[in-house]
């Protein structure tokens, strides 16, 4: 049986890669750099997912600082760029994408991560080469919750919104799916915060990135050559 949708558009972070100790770890930094209080990466990870100038703004709160957050963004950047490379895929991650690609499903990427720091980071963990497009929170004017990455995706990859997914793990993404008119799947080992995975609207909660073959009666499909992909 087939793929249903002829685009799928994955969230990165908490969906693709585990990268919650990395931003921890480049949140920290910057908090060391201006002589504040750190926290432990459960903490920082309910920030993550609305960008980095958000994700950096409640940690300087939660610390009791009031400083202007654009005299804190190019510090904090750079210790982001120091730790990018750092995520993790996690399981069944590049089969799945190889899969997929193999079959002719066009892939995209639309991340609240800054474009720049996404190529190096597939590229570093081998799957750049299966991705049509990437967005990231830099790349447009806007960025999810909106639901114009997610349509400009979907243009550029000449697909119908009605045949295109999209895969996430938080409210960004289901708030961007809503407002771009596309299906979702969400993912149930992500970074959702306090967003109630089973009543959200998906089309389906997966606990693990090969279950979305699965729950489109795909586990028949035979795995790609990691060699080709």
């Amino acid at each position: 049986m087939a793929f249903p949708y002829s685009l799928v558009i994955f969230d990165l972070d908490g969906t693709l890669v585990d990268s919650a100790a990395d931003i921890a770890e480049s949140v920290n930094r910057t908090l060391r750099d201006w002589k504040l209080p750190t926290y432990d990466t459960g903490q920082i990870t309910g920030w993550i997912g609305e960008g980095s100038r958000k994700l950096i703004t409640y940690a300087f709160r939660h610390a009791g600082s009031d400083v202007d957050i654009d005299e804190v963004m190019p510090g904090f950047l750079e210790h982001y760029a120091e730790t990018a490379l750092d995520g993790i895929a996690y399981e069944g991650v590049v089969d799945t994408l190889a899969l997929l690609h193999a079959q002719g499903v066009k892939l995209a990427v639309c991340t609240n991560k800054n474009e720049e720091f996404v190529r190096p980071l597939f590229e570093a963990r081998g799957m750049l080469s299966y991705f049509d497009g990437i967005v990231g929170a830099n790349t447009l004017p806007e960025r999810k919750p909106s639901g114009v990455p997610l349509r400009y995706l979907a243009t550029q990859a000449h697909v119908e919104i009605g045949q295109t997914l999209v895969v996430g793990d938080s409210e960004s993404d289901v708030l961007a799916a809503r407002d771009a008119g596309m299906a979702f799947v969400l993912v149930s080992y992500g970074y959702r915060k306090s967003l109630d995975l089973y009543n959200a609207g998906a089309v389906a909660v997966i606990d693990r990135m090969p279950d979305l073959l699965t729950c489109f009666n795909l586990r028949d499909m035979p795995l790609p050559s990691r060699s080709t992909p």
